[in-house]
């Protein structure tokens, strides 16, 4: 979290219903960064609320720059991509808006999009709840021990700690685990116990260098989309972090990415992260309007 320095935030034009300004408000304060406002309407009709706001949010001691940009608010992936990498922004803030399951057949949804193509953090707001002295869940898949997903798992527990620090939020852990066939070396030990004491095994190197308690520490069968909502909604999860590949193309559409899978199932803010934040190359704006 400390190498956050710049936070593109995409805005609502209704600041009394903006969730994501209010938490890229908090996290600019904790983390000393600037605020990187995006807006997006199809008319270019809110020059005079911008600049109202980052007049106001100045008064107030953020460092915020902002842009209007022409486009539909609801289908803004294109213009938060090209937004983040023209003032290479270290995390992506957007209020979530549920699609439905009909629109989803015919179009991928633009939080599942960014998801996937997104090499920088991206922060889904769902509620107001504030982080102080909450809970805050990492979603931790030890099922898979390639290089890749190594890498996934110590960032989702450097980032989850981080923040637990900054907030003084308590951390827990979820990890479901499927159920392949494993040798067993007791036959006596029943299969369901067997896989979920390898799920456990697999958990002890975070456990270990996090001092993450046992009672913290919740592992059960999946699937993941049922198990992660379930034990965020049971501890009161305000914010859950999830790991994603970022599977694209038709892997993407026949099996989904359990950060997408669980994203409308939350109760929670929802953090993506990817195994490795890409450098972001800066480029000239172009064709926007800054404020």
């Amino acid at each position: 979290m400390r190498s956050i320095e710049k936070i593109l935030v995409m805005l609502r034009a209704d600041p009394a219903e903006d969730l994501a300004l209010r938490r890229g408000k908090q996290l600019a304060q904790t983390l000393g960064a600037e605020l990187q406002l995006l807006l997006c309407d199809p008319h270019e009709g809110h020059t005079e609320y911008l600049e109202g706001l980052l007049a106001k949010l100045r008064r107030e001691g953020f460092r915020v720059q902002g842009e209007q940009v022409k486009g539909q608010p609801h289908h803004a992936c294109s213009a938060i991509l090209a937004a983040h990498q023209r003032h290479a922004c270290d995390l992506v803030i957007k209020q979530h808006h549920p699609d439905s399951t009909l629109s989803q057949l015919f179009t991928l949804p633009d939080d599942w999009q960014l998801s996937r193509e997104l090499p920088t953090p991206l922060l889904l707001v769902k509620t107001p709840r504030c982080w102080e002295g909450g809970t805050v869940l990492a979603t931790m898949d030890v099922d898979h021990l390639d290089q890749e997903h190594r890498a996934l798992q110590g960032n989702v527990m450097d980032y989850t700690a981080e923040l637990c620090r900054l907030f003084q939020a308590e951390l827990h852990v979820v990890s479901a685990y499927s159920a392949p066939a494993l040798p067993l070396a007791d036959p006596a030990i029943g299969i369901d116990q067997a896989i979920a004491q390898h799920c456990h095994d697999q958990c002890q190197w975070f456990q270990h260098e996090y001092e993450l308690a046992e009672r913290h520490l919740h592992i059960g069968e999946g699937p993941a989309k049922t198990l992660i909502p379930r034990v965020a909604n049971e501890q009161g999860a305000v914010l859950t972090v999830v790991g994603t590949i970022g599977r694209s193309g038709l892997g993407g559409i026949l099996v989904g990415n359990t950060a997408e899978t669980v994203l409308d199932r939350l109760n929670s803010d929802v953090l993506i992260l990817k195994p490795h934040e890409l450098p972001v190359k800066r480029v000239e704006p172009s064709g926007h309007r800054a404020a």
